[in-house]
């Protein structure tokens, strides 16, 4: 009989009845990886080449890192833990529930590490530019005024008083007359420019300094604080292992 038919007829290798201690995840990926094969894979590729056996389930998990890399990574932290569940079912089960229960928060960790730009450079600019300035303005008034008066005098008189006001004014009876017209122009015209004209200097004050970053420093950051996630995430696992003693 095929015994991988035998290995998924039973999901995972069983604790041994004469077993005190649940299995090591050495011995749980052996039985999955190397069971019936003469050519045994190494305990460095055991992680690698089992894990899609023990993360046969969905859970969240950032883009910015790959799923072989991510569970690759728990299985070897943990390769010599004993699971703290009497069968591998029940280690899987709680296990999918703690990665769905935890991933959420470090995925923004995750997200927020990577999208920094940690390997750009520092530019800081100032200085001094000069600049000239000209200002001309121009006004023109052009102004012209013009008008014309028309003066008359009239004036007569008469010697016989006995007549009336009325026979005086349409000369029926008028000793002495005189009448004058008097015709005036007067034209004003006024124009002019005025120009202004300004000059000045403009300051205008930058320097440009352009600082490189030390990459090792950089380097050495980004891996503490990508450890520091993944013992946050160790942390967190730990609870589905069977406690050391």
């Amino acid at each position: 009989m095929n015994p991988f038919f035998l290995l998924n007829y039973f999901w995972f290798p069983r604790i041994p009845n004469n077993c005190e201690k649940p299995p090591t995840i050495y011995s749980i990926l052996e039985s999955i990886v190397n069971f019936g094969k003469d050519e045994k894979e190494k305990i460095k590729d055991l992680a690698k080449y089992g894990r899609e056996k023990i993360f046969d389930f969905s859970y969240p998990l950032t883009d910015k890192i790959t799923k072989e890399e991510f569970e690759t990574m728990i299985l070897n932290h943990y390769m010599m833990r004993r699971i703290g569940f009497e069968t591998v079912t029940a280690f899987k089960i709680q296990l999918n529930v703690k990665l769905n229960e935890i991933m959420p928060i470090y995925n923004k960790m995750f997200d927020l590490l990577y999208d920094n730009d940690l390997f750009g450079e520092i530019t800081k600019r100032d200085g001094t530019d000069n600049r000239n300035t000209k200002n001309n303005s121009v006004t023109t008034n052009d102004i012209e005024n013009e008008s014309e008066n028309d003066t008359i005098t009239d004036t007569r008189k008469s010697d016989t008083p006995q007549d009336k006001l009325e026979n005086v004014r349409d000369g029926k009876y008028v000793t002495e007359y005189e009448y004058n017209t008097t015709n005036s122009k007067d034209k004003a015209k006024s124009k002019g420019n005025s120009t202004n004209e300004t000059t000045g200097l403009d300051n205008n004050v930058y320097h440009e300094t352009i600082s490189k970053v030390n990459m090792f420093d950089i380097y050495t950051k980004f891996n503490e604080e990508m450890k520091s996630i993944y013992g946050m995430i160790f942390s967190d696992l730990d609870e589905l292992f069977y406690s050391l003693i």
